[in-house]
């Protein structure tokens, strides 16, 4: 999923009466969206013709828990991220490779480029961070149709000049049994790339819909690559994940088999996210310079922030130290449309910009999703804090 870009955040807090200080709860306002692994969309509005259509009857919301007096509080502003400017995925590119369909699942920025992957696609998407629509420079790097079945990518990380691109959760050989398999991309170019390893997780899943939804890579005391995946579900479960607040990180260490050479990600541990993040699904992680880290969810449209603890000074992590911060956190909405129904109803990759800026990516709208998905799904969107 992410790569670790040098950038940091600022946060807000209160004071109440008694001194204590609490963070205050924001809303993500998008910056920019476009249509990173989608098909040729034309973009549909969800405003006046709404209005007109509305009954006495309250519509359903989108968003659990929202409702009209919640967007005219007052503090919307403070709570929500600002939308500076989005793209449909297909407007990107001149040659589509026949890939009709743009399900983007992640994103990172590399110097001033971005790479994003679709779990429908084994194409690795690369763009300029200006989001030209049929830029020269934008590309779709290897065969989107490598394989039969679709990639189930769903985390593309960048570490020390090597991507890795992470299947979400893939039966294995055995029985019912699923892990997330792990590749390693080498020599990316507008043809193709070069798959030096593919490695299965050691951890297991209980099914092939909520495995790894995104990751980051840290250096250990030993510097070596420690990957951190971030779980789907609540409790890593298929079984659990409507148990809210429960969100887990995988922490991953390659190794490999004396016997055959075979490599195994192997679990050191499991690192649980702070109850403030109360979701009921985690889409995607990313983290900056600060340490400084941000998990959106799909379902609930918004975007947490909190701080990762175990750096050491050298600039190394101790992985059995890590931790969040529990006490120190902001919590966004994407925007609302205005009726303050949730339209970015599909986030499933975020990645630090700057201090102030995040891009982010969307899925393909499912087919129980509500029409007011539509307008932003298989699109880029850059979005700014409060």
């Amino acid at each position: 999923m992410a790569l670790v870009a040098d950038t940091g955040a600022t946060s807000s807090a209160a004071t109440t009466a008694d001194g204590t200080k609490q963070r205050r709860r924001v809303a993500l306002a998008g910056v920019i969206t476009v249509a990173v692994c989608g098909v040729a969309l034309a973009m549909s509005g969800s405003g006046g013709s709404l209005m007109a259509a509305r009954s006495a009857e309250r519509p359903r919301l989108l968003s659990s828990g929202k409702d009209e007096d919640d967007c005219n509080s007052g503090d919307y502003r403070k709570r929500t991220l600002k939308l500076a400017y989005e793209v449909p995925m297909v407007s990107l590119f001149r040659d589509m490779k026949g890939q009709r369909k743009h399900e983007a699942s992640d994103v990172i920025k590399v110097d001033d480029t971005i790479y994003a992957v679709c779990d429908s696609s084994w194409a690795i998407a690369k763009f300029s961070d200006t989001l030209p629509p049929l830029g020269w420079e934008n590309t779709l790097m290897g065969d989107p149709r490598r394989e039969s079945d679709d990639s189930g990518y769903e985390a593309i990380v960048h570490e020390a000049g090597t991507f890795y691109v992470i299947r979400e959760s893939i039966q294995m050989t055995e029985r019912d049994k699923f892990h997330a398999i792990i590749e390693e991309l080498r020599d990316l170019s507008p043809k193709n790339y070069t798959i030096s390893k593919q490695c299965p997780s050691e951890f297991e899943f209980e099914g092939d819909s909520k495995g790894f939804e995104g990751a980051i890579a840290v250096r250990d005391l030993d510097f070596e690559v420690v990957m951190l995946g971030l779980c789907e579900g609540n409790h890593c479960s298929e079984k659990k994940k409507s148990d809210k607040g429960h969100g887990r990180i995988v922490a991953m260490k390659k190794a490999y088999n004396s016997t055959d050479g075979s490599c195994e990600w192997k679990t050191i541990r499991t690192i649980k996210i702070p109850k403030s993040a109360d979701f009921k699904d985690y889409s995607s992680i990313t983290m900056d310079s600060m340490d400084r880290v941000a998990i959106t969810s799909q379902e609930d449209s918004q975007l947490w922030i909190g701080n990762l603890n175990g750096k050491t000074p050298s600039g190394l992590w101790d992985i059995e130290a890590m931790d969040f911060d529990n006490d120190d956190y902001d919590l966004y909405d994407f925007p609302k449309n205005d009726q303050c129904m949730t339209v970015y109803c599909n986030i499933e990759g975020i990645h630090w910009i700057n201090e102030h800026m995040l891009i982010a990516v969307s899925d393909k709208m499912k087919k129980s999703q509500d029409f007011r998905c539509f307008d932003k799904d298989q699109s880029v969107h850059v979005f700014t804090l409060p």
